[in-house]
């Protein structure tokens, strides 16, 4: 990295230069925060469409009313002049009359069948009046006999409603009246709507508070420890239940761990003591000189021992970090989409153990089944596979009998599924203990593996290459005596 020196005068001034950005603490509500602003929330938000479905029906209601009435009217005056057989001065002076008595609300309009306006309560002079010839009222009272309509004026935000009779004489009688529109009503109501809101917005303030208080209440008595124990609303039943099976399984992986770390301890220990005991003895001179070459022997010997244990403990971790749901083989730097020969792994394996299975006096084997001539191939990674067959391998001959054998079958099948099949003669595996021995540093027999060495990781290591690679593993019998195990890897 280079530095390069900034003259003073290109320096920033104080003047000029930005302020750091500080960053804002990330802040925590409380639950009864929280609660309380969406009881809230919610009140006021049904409290304004109450207000306005209220408004909404009213003005509904009003409206249909005022409609009522003007029509009432109308037909009662109708029947009034075509009983008495009103015309021309005489039903002028009649509608003059009771105009004053109907007073400023209600609007008398008597018009001619050519459409001229002969009387109006409102108009002094109707000759200053344009004929009502094509308004919709007039026509439709000229075709049908009556008429309603309504007309909105954004000015006033008023609706004016009109209904009009066809009289006996062909003259048309209206009558019209003025109500506020919706939006004019609410606009007269939103002093009323603004109380509501804020007795609906108090009340919920104090409701929510305390019933936000409540559940938090339910909540602090929780104890994590004992959540199945804790006295709690049965809405948070299934939470509980979760948490309580998460506390078990967080426990049984510190308890495993706690195992682990004890028992490689003690693996690693032995061959420690071995190790640092002879190297000891060697360094003060106490052993012979004919003894010297056979401690070496016995320091490599163990040195190895504990080499292929801390690869076999570095392997295993990473096949777990791999069976986890948030890691893959790519975050790990392993190519699992290698298309791997079963058949190749198989005979490099056998190939390379068959002078240690010579030395425990087991012949060891190898056998290709195919379906046609389809190669037995899976998709995953080779260097993990070759050490779940080179393991299954090792278990067989390292517990096996004097003069047994150990023999390892690849199987394909016609799906493009395949098996790896390890059969022995050995000690064999007791059905109670069949599930137990892929668990880590688990021994059929203590005695038989400490003379046949081994880390007791091998059938662990097994077990996690064929979850990785989504294969089935199971441990069945052998006859007469043995054990067989095979991991079934699915179809292509």
């Amino acid at each position: 990295m280079v530095v390069t020196a900034v003259p003073d005068e290109e320096k920033a001034s104080p003047e000029t230069e930005k302020p750091a950005r500080r960053k804002r603490p990330f802040t925590h509500h409380s639950l009864a925060h929280n609660a309380a602003a969406a009881i809230m929330v919610a009140t006021t938000a049904v409290a304004l469409v109450c207000v306005v479905a209220f408004a909404a029906a009213s003005y509904a209601t009003l409206d249909a009313r005022a409609s009522e009435g003007i029509a009432d009217e109308s037909h009662r005056y109708a029947s009034y002049i075509e009983a008495a057989q009103l015309d021309g001065d005489e039903l002028l002076d009649f509608l003059d009359e009771q105009s004053e008595l109907m007073g400023s609300d209600m609007r008398v309009t008597l018009i001619a069948s050519d459409g001229t306006v002969l009387f109006d309560n409102d108009v002094a002079d109707v000759s200053m009046l344009e004929s009502h010839a094509g308004r919709p009222e007039f026509v439709q009272a000229e075709i049908d006999g009556e008429s309603s309509a309504g007309r909105y004026s954004e000015t006033l935000q008023e609706v004016t409603l009109y209904h009009s009779v066809r009289l006996y004489n062909d003259d048309v009688l209206r009558f019209a009246t003025t109500q506020s529109s919706v939006w004019g009503m609410m606009l007269h109501m939103l002093g009323p709507c603004a109380v509501v809101v804020v007795l609906a917005l108090v009340s919920a303030a104090v409701g929510s508070r305390f019933l936000a208080q409540v559940i938090s209440a339910d909540l602090m008595r929780i104890d994590l420890d004992r959540p199945l124990e804790s006295d709690a609303p049965v809405e948070l039943s299934p939470l509980l239940t979760r948490l309580d099976a998460q506390r078990k399984r967080l426990e049984a992986q510190a308890s495993e761990r706690r195992q682990y770390t004890a028992n490689v301890s003690h693996e690693l220990k032995t061959p420690l003591t071995v190790i640092s005991g002879y190297a000891e003895i060697i360094a003060a001179g106490i052993a012979k000189d004919e003894d010297v070459k056979s401690f070496a022997h016995t320091i490599h010997s163990e040195s190895q021992r504990m080499r292929s244990m801390v690869d076999d403990i570095i392997s295993l971790s990473k096949l777990d970090d791999m069976g986890k749901d948030s890691t893959s083989g790519d975050d790990l730097g392993v190519d699992m989409n290698q298309v791997v020969s079963l058949e190749s792994l198989a005979n490099d394996v056998c190939g390379r153990l068959r002078p240690y299975a010579e030395d425990h006096a087991v012949s060891l084997s190898c056998e290709i089944e195919r379906s046609g001539n389809e190669p037995v191939v899976v998709r995953g990674n080779a260097q993990i596979l070759g050490e779940m067959v080179r393991n299954l391998a090792e278990n067989a001959i390292r517990y096996n009998v004097e003069g047994g054998r150990a023999h390892v079958a690849i199987i394909g099948a016609a799906d493009g599924s395949a098996v790896v099949r390890m059969s022995d003669t050995g000690i064999g595996i007791s059905p109670e203990l069949r599930e137990r021995v892929f668990e880590r540093f688990f021994r059929v027999d203590e005695s038989r593996s400490k003379e046949t060495g081994g880390s007791g990781l091998g059938l662990a290591i097994v077990k996690h290459a064929a979850q990785v690679h989504g294969a089935k593993i199971s441990v069945m019998g052998n006859e007469p005596q043995g054990t067989i195990i095979e991991v079934r890897f699915p179809a292509k």
